[in-house]
C-alpha cells in the first residue's frame, strides 16, 4: 500500500470518528461552513502526527480533496 493510500484510509477513518463523536453524518460534519473548516483541520492536525514523514502540502490537499464538499 502507498503512503497515499494509507494517508487517505487513516484520513477517512479520523473523519468517521471525528463525525461519530459529535453525532453528526460525515457529509454534515464536513459541510462548506466554518465548523466544516475546524473539522477539516481537527482531521489534518492527526493526519500530520500520524505521517511526519510525508511533506505537509501533501498531505493538506490530501484532507481537502476528501473532506471538501
Amino acid at each position: 500500500m502507498s503512503h497515499r493510500s494509507e494517508v487517505e484510509v487513516f484520513a477517512l477513518r479520523a473523519a468517521r470518528e471525528y463525525a461519530t463523536a459529535r453525532g453528526l453524518k460525515l457529509v454534515a460534519a464536513f459541510e462548506d461552513t466554518l465548523s466544516g473548516d475546524v473539522a477539516r483541520m481537527q482531521v489534518l492536525r492527526r493526519v500530520r502526527r500520524s505521517f511526519p514523514q510525508v511533506p505537509r502540502a501533501e498531505l493538506d490537499e490530501l484532507v481537502e480533496e476528501l473532506l471538501t464538499p
